[in-house]
């Protein structure tokens, strides 16, 4: 069974919240409109009337409810957001972590590389949209800072300092190797999402990602 993309799963976490005290349904139904649009446009692009239009209300029932846009998109969709994609964006990491005490260091960042790549390809739109808007609001930006990215340096610093420990690993500054590590993988999907897609398929993905971790493991100096 296939796993639901980011925008599915998050449209399906709405459907699940059951406190109507904290959301109506045309409050449901307005967020259900806001992310779908923003998802396929951006917030930038998208406006309340198309948002109304979608959720099917008078756009004056979203100033009822909301100031501006961008209430839509700190007071509900945002919190929505980080709290769905805290756990969508870590279960695979988690499990993946699991192992790593049995595994070498390089299986378990080829694994990593891996599949926050096929992440990225099977939800690349909407993760596109959550990078630009947390670029442009603070809002969102510390929260998926508080969220998502504390809760990877969390399980990162442990694989080095494991690793370290059991002389896998040089023993350098943990933040320093992390850095690498995150260096290489936003490096990795950068280069074959948006700068130069047609040079990177002179390899298959899992050529690059051995080419990324042998880097990441051995540098590049000819010793």
């Amino acid at each position: 069974m296939n796993k639901p993309s980011f925008e599915e799963g998050l449209l399906q976490f709405v459907e699940e919240l059951k406190d109507e005290n904290e959301m109506t349904e045309k409050q449901k139904s307005i967020l259900r409109a806001s992310i779908k649009l923003f998802a396929e446009k951006g917030f930038h692009a998208s406006s309340t009337s198309e948002i109304a239009k979608e959720a099917g209300v008078a756009e004056g029932t979203i100033f009822r409810h909301y100031k501006s846009k961008k209430d839509i998109l700190l007071a509900v969709v945002a919190p929505v957001l980080v709290k769905f994609a805290a756990p969508f964006l870590l279960k695979d990491v988690r499990e993946i972590f699991k192992e790593q005490a049995v595994k070498p260091f390089d299986e378990v960042a080829t694994e990593l590389f891996r599949n926050r790549l096929d992440l990225v390809l099977k939800n690349d739109k909407t993760i596109r949209i959550l990078l630009q808007e947390a670029f442009f609001h603070d809002e969102i930006r510390e929260a998926l800072i508080a969220t998502v990215f504390k809760d990877i340096k969390e399980l990162v610093y442990k694989l080095i300092e494991d690793k370290m420990d059991a002389g896998e690993l040089r023993p350098l500054p943990p933040q320093a190797v992390f850095r690498s590590i995150l260096q290489s993988m936003i490096g990795l999907v950068m280069f074959r999402q948006v700068l130069d897609a047609e040079e990177f398929s002179e390899y298959s993905d899992e050529e690059q990602i051995g080419f990324t971790v042998d880097i990441l493991m051995n540098g590049i100096g000819n010793r």
